[in-house]
């Protein structure tokens, strides 16, 4: 081979990487939504005494992979340990079966916060169910939130 096409392929291979490398970082928060960051709300709804949200450093979801929390509080604002916990979430597509995000779920080290990771293929509104069972008993609830 010519020490040319040498170098082109070289240059070549080492754009490739770096596009590669500049195109992970994309879409969505990826700091630890559970940091000392004050976190705003993307959605919340209220059960009886108890106040379920959805929170991130931006107060909103985009397209792409993002790392936010679940919240559960009392109705004056305490966190409360809602026990074991699962989110999910999906998009209604007319026509089609629902598309729906993997959601995964980790304690967050905080009493009543959840940190979960999604990424979310679409952006649109999503709606998420969390359920939970724990020291307040039983419950479920729904709600939606736009993914841009």
């Amino acid at each position: 081979m010519k020490l040319n096409t040498k170098l082109a392929l070289i240059a070549c291979a080492a754009l490739v990487v770096a596009l590669l490398t500049a195109g992970c970082g994309g879409g969505g928060s990826s700091s630890s939504e559970t940091s000392a960051q004050p976190r705003k709300e993307i959605a919340s709804q209220k059960v009886g005494d108890l106040v379920v949200s959805l929170e991130n450093t931006a107060g909103e979801l985009a397209q792409g992979k993002n790392d936010f929390v679940v919240a559960f509080r009392s109705a004056n604002g305490q966190p409360v340990d809602a026990g074991k916990v699962t989110v999910s979430s999906s998009m209604a597509m007319p026509g089609m079966a629902p598309m729906v995000a993997a959601i995964e779920l980790q304690t967050a080290g905080q009493k009543g916060t959840y940190a979960l990771s999604g990424d979310f293929k679409m952006s649109g509104a999503w709606k998420f169910e969390v359920r939970w069972d724990g020291p307040l008993g039983q419950g479920t609830t729904s709600f939606s939130a736009n993914v841009r």
